[in-house]
């Protein structure tokens, strides 16, 4: 097993396709090549409970202390939509809740993830934020500021699930397969590269940084989840999840 054991963090595994395979009493399916995944949410028990077949193990899972964000100046529109919004943010989080929940039952990248964007971090996984004074749900993702044009490549590889041009909180946005159930979604682009349906590889030039959607200056926004369950992409970075 692979992986981070701690709050936001993702396991894979390798295992035969007749282990029996639960973690905190789940059961975990085993993919057609032979892996298995986990994600740990932001707000994790402090241990966890691994059963393959007739060994148990218990682990400890990496507590995190979680700041709070405060972003003001935020045009009233983005923090509260009017009604005429409220149509159009429906119908983009229905076309994210269908790409997040499709499943590719093998591993699409073949090596390990790498940072998308060279930057600066401006917003990490699991803050709380609050948007002109009003609290907001916590920030799934990695937010990396840079000057607008700056390329940006993918973290590994996988297939292109959705483009999209205007979204209204995430502007610009590319949603890519990673197999097995994993997904990147980046957000706020200036200029999208590449096309629905492309299988790419890890280091491919995606598009560049903007400021659309819902930003208040250039920057990506960079989110992994496993399907419904967030992931700190900060803890893929610099692990060997090669096996």
């Amino acid at each position: 097993i692979r992986g981070c054991f701690c709050e936001g963090g993702l396991l894979i595994g390798k295992a035969s396709k007749k282990d029996i395979i639960s973690i905190d009493k789940k059961v975990i399916k085993v993919s057609d090549d032979g892996f298995f995944v986990f994600a740990f949410g932001r707000d994790y028990e402090e241990y966890s409970n691994i059963l393959i077949n007739k060994l148990k193990k218990k682990v400890k899972i990496e507590q995190k202390k979680y700041k709070i964000e405060r972003i003001n100046n935020l045009p009233n529109r983005k923090v509260e939509p009017k009604k005429e919004d409220l149509d159009k943010i429906f119908l983009d989080q229905k076309k994210i809740k269908k790409a997040k929940s499709s499943i590719t039952d093998k591993k699409l990248f073949k090596k390990n993830f790498i940072l998308p964007v060279s930057g600066r971090i401006s917003g990490v996984f699991g803050s709380q934020r609050i948007l002109n004074k009003k609290p907001k749900r916590p920030h799934y993702g990695l937010d990396i500021a840079a000057n607008l044009g700056t390329p940006i490549y993918s973290p590994s590889g996988g297939k292109v699930i959705l483009t999209a041009q205007n979204m209204f909180f995430t502007g610009k946005t590319v949603i890519l397969d990673h197999g097995l159930g994993i997904k990147s979604i980046f957000a706020h682009l200036d200029n999208i590269f590449i096309s629905e349906g492309e299988v790419i590889e890890g280091g491919t030039k995606i598009g560049t940084v903007g400021k659309t959607g819902r930003a208040t200056g250039p920057h990506l926004h960079w989110g992994i989840y496993l399907m419904k369950t967030p992931v700190d992409p900060e803890s893929l970075i610099g692990i060997d999840l090669n096996s």
